[in-house]
C-alpha cells in the first residue's frame, strides 16, 4: 500500500504482532509458538483480553468527536460497530 492509512481493526493485531516480534528480539532462538505463548499472561494480553484496550481507545475516540487524529477524518459509524463486535471476541 502506497498509503500509510491502515483499518482500524488491524490496530489490536499490529499491538500483539509487535510484542511477540519484541519477544523473539530478546530470545532470538524461541519457536513463534512459544513466544505467542509467552505473550499470554503478559499486561498487554491481560489489557486485549479484558477489553480495556478497547476501552481506552474508544474512550479516546468519544473525546476526540470519533476523528482520527491521525487522519482528522470522522471514523464511520460502521467501523465503530466493527470495533465493538472485535472488541467482543477478544474478549471471549
Amino acid at each position: 500500500m502506497q498509503s500509510k492509512e491502515r483499518p482500524y481493526v488491524l490496530f489490536v493485531a499490529e499491538v500483539i504482532y509487535l510484542k511477540i516480534c519484541k519477544i523473539k528480539k530478546e530470545i532470538p532462538d524461541i519457536s513463534n509458538i512459544d513466544a505467542i505463548e509467552s505473550f499470554i499472561g503478559t499486561e498487554s494480553y491481560n489489557e486485549i483480553s479484558s477489553g480495556k484496550f478497547h476501552e481506552k481507545w474508544f474512550n479516546q475516540l468519544e473525546k476526540d468527536g470519533f476523528v482520527d487524529s491521525k487522519t482528522k477524518k470522522k471514523i464511520p459509524d460502521e467501523t465503530i460497530k466493527l470495533l465493538k463486535l472485535q472488541k467482543d471476541v477478544m474478549i471471549k
